[in-house]
């Protein structure tokens, strides 16, 4: 079978789509094709200002259609030249609270009468219905394509708008949500010059990060939480760069800025990966934080005794893993495939993951 991913997170920066094709019994799994497209920037506006509670229910529930009408409209662009069976649509996160409330919009509807393929959505509610933290979902594909792996130790690690990890150790699985990865370089840097980003880490790389900012952000309760946890901008946005930062982090050039911002997220995955059990032997990166080779020095200075990679060693290249997961996702619940992991999310039960809308 085929499937086309749908994922958008909760930086962003575009709509990956992605096609795998998998067995009926999901023992082989092929990636084949991914494709980015931009979220107009009117769009993208409305849905910041509707994660940042910033919305009326009325302009919420505008937003759900008009953004599963711009799904419907990318993917009739791609529906003439990839062919699949079913569609797997994430949707964008406006709030997440684990154990509490979750919340994806984008209307599977248009997406399903444009292609008259079931669409297959809402991944996250079952696990936080069952007392979970509703993510991290990626280690539930992760572990599928690790079953030939030859190492004790590997650990797979997302660099999107949050970052998270999954340790795989000895047939154990071990996986949350470290804290922010490009978020708040990405809001700090619109706010300050309007750009989206900083390519490629450029301009926070002729800074220098400011130690006791660092330590001063570090001291957000969520960093020593013990997992299972995870998070979202409803924590790491503006606001927390404010308070945590201060007089001391306004005060810092824009390089400087940025630099600190990027040591932040270095130091809490190096605080992250020392709550371990076992420290992996490699760490298969992800995520657009990939792009920045600034980040991953830093990273890399911090974990100086871990070798790092990328999935694409696994053939899956890393702006596609978590639209191909999505599509994981669909595949698993239209062949009825119970993945679900619930020592990952602590949730209380396994169950099935997502709903179907079939036009």
């Amino acid at each position: 079978m085929l499937a086309l991913g749908i994922m958008n997170g909760t930086s962003l920066d575009g709509i990956d789509y992605s096609l795998i094709e998998a067995n009926a019994q999901l023992k082989k799994i092929q990636f084949k094709k991914h494709k980015t497209m931009d979220i107009p920037s009117l769009l993208k506006k409305k849905l910041i200002a509707c994660a940042n509670n910033q919305t009326s229910t009325y302009e919420v529930s505008l937003l759900h259609f008009e953004l599963g009408q711009l799904y419907a409209k990318q993917v009739k662009k791609l529906k003439n030249q990839w062919r699949f069976d079913i569609i797997g649509l994430h949707g964008q996160t406006v709030h997440h609270e684990g154990k509490k409330a979750t919340l994806q919009i984008g209307h599977p509807a248009p997406l399903s009468l444009l292609t008259g393929k079931p669409v297959y959505y809402d991944f996250r509610s079952g696990d936080v219905a069952c007392g979970g933290q509703g993510a991290p979902f990626a280690p539930f594909f992760q572990s599928h394509l690790l079953k030939n792996a030859k190492k004790d130790s590997v650990a797979f690690h997302n660099l999107g708008g949050i970052s998270n990890l999954t340790l795989f150790h000895k047939g154990k699985v071990i996986a949350f949500d470290t804290g922010p990865a490009n978020r708040l370089l990405d809001e700090w840097i619109l706010k300050k010059k309007k750009l989206s980003y900083d390519k490629n880490g450029t301009l926070a790389s002729r800074g220098l990060p400011d130690p006791l900012c660092v330590r001063d952000f570090l001291m957000h309760s969520y960093f020593t939480k013990r997992f299972p946890k995870s998070t979202g901008r409803e924590l790491f946005n503006l606001d927390y760069i404010l308070r945590f930062g201060g007089k001391r982090f306004l005060a810092l050039t824009l390089a400087d800025q940025l630099a600190t911002l990027t040591e932040l997220t270095a130091k809490s995955l190096q605080m992250a990966y020392q709550q371990l059990p076992k420290m992996p032997e490699e760490i298969y990166f992800y995520g657009g934080g990939v792009n920045n080779p600034y980040l991953m020095e830093r990273i890399q200075f911090h974990l100086p005794n871990i070798c790092l990679s990328t999935t694409q060693d696994w053939g899956w290249p890393e702006q596609a893993f978590e639209s191909s997961m999505v599509a994981f996702l669909a595949l698993a619940r239209h062949l009825n495939i119970k993945v679900h992991r619930p020592e990952v999310t602590g949730a209380q039960k396994r169950v099935g993951l997502g709903a179907v809308y079939h036009s």
